[in-house]
């Protein structure tokens, strides 16, 4: 009998458990996006000096590398010095176009050196062919950083 309550005891906390479980998983899949980002690529402690220190440190061991040239373009940009910046990530890009996170940086530091729209619009075109499930995020995003200087509908991009 005693063994009899202790099982019954055992499956209401296993049941409680599971309902709890459940509701936790439905929370972060909820609300996931608003966790810090722990996976290695995002970084979150390395900003400013710190970025900049190390990628300059890669820049020494891996001088064609595009994530060093990548990271020294995301520092430089930090500290708002774009035309140094620019540079860097354009020999990213001559390695590898096909990092959304170098396309979008790329394309926001045109648009922030006051580029010719056209410019910044063919950079965001290749974003939405290489990256198509983001392109309406992006293309959100770009309107608005230009202020409504780039439209997008239908099909494509135009002005």
């Amino acid at each position: 009998m005693r063994y009899l309550r202790s099982l019954k005891l055992l499956l209401v906390v296993a049941a409680v458990g599971a309902v709890l479980a459940f509701f936790e998983r439905q929370r972060t899949a909820e609300y996931g996006h608003l966790l810090a980002r722990t996976h290695a690529r995002g970084q979150p402690q390395l900003k400013g000096t710190s970025l900049q220190a190390l990628a300059q440190v890669l820049l020494k061991l891996y001088p064609q590398g595009a994530e060093a040239h990548l990271l020294m373009g995301t520092a430089l940009a930090e500290q708002g010095r774009l035309a140094e910046a620019r540079v860097h990530l354009e020999k990213a890009m001559a390695v590898d176009r096909r990092n959304l996170q170098l396309l979008f940086l790329y394309a926001r530091l045109l648009l922030d050196m006051g580029e010719d729209v056209e410019q910044v619009q063919a950079v965001v075109e290749e974003l939405s062919r290489y990256f198509p499930r983001s392109r309406e995020k992006v293309e959100q995003y770009f309107a608005e950083a230009s202020k409504g200087k780039m439209r997008f509908g239908g099909g494509g991009l135009y002005r």
